[in-house]
């Protein structure tokens, strides 16, 4: 996992090929008046853009296709992170979703606040969608096919 702020996600180039279109894209757009819905960012690059009220998160999920790098847009949201050894009960393997019920240690917990991004790996479970200081939050998920 790596958390940071969106404006550093150049540090990060020569960890995923993908990042420096991912940067790009947050540059040219204005990320907080694009509409709710899903856009094309480069070959192998999607993102999905949502605006909801955080809860509780629900059970923690993993994906095998695609990394995730998750980037709050405004407002904020926790996201409760724990490597993937640590979930079992898992109801089943959907296209590139997975979800578990139950964990077996302590969970880190990771602030994504207005204008930071959580990179998560295959190996990161993750929980978001937990409410912490506001009622909305306007996220860009970024689907990055491994």
């Amino acid at each position: 996992m790596i958390y940071d702020k969106i404006e550093n996600l150049k540090l990060y180039f020569n960890m995923n090929e993908k990042f420096e279109a991912i940067a790009k894209f947050v540059a040219e757009n204005d990320m907080k008046a694009m509409e709710c819905g899903s856009y094309e960012v480069a070959e192998g690059v999607k993102v999905g853009i949502d605006e909801y009220e955080p809860g509780t998160g629900g059970d923690f999920e993993a994906h095998r296709e695609f990394n995730d790098l998750q980037y709050a847009i405004c407002g904020e949201e926790a996201i409760d992170v724990l490597p993937l050894d640590f979930v079992k009960d898992s109801t089943g393997y959907k296209p590139d979703i997975e979800f578990f019920t139950t964990q077996t240690a302590a969970a880190t917990r990771v602030s994504l606040v207005e204008g930071t991004f959580a990179f998560l790996a295959p190996a990161d479970t993750h929980k978001p969608g937990i409410k912490t200081n506001s009622d909305k939050i306007k996220k860009a998920v970024f689907k990055i096919k491994i």
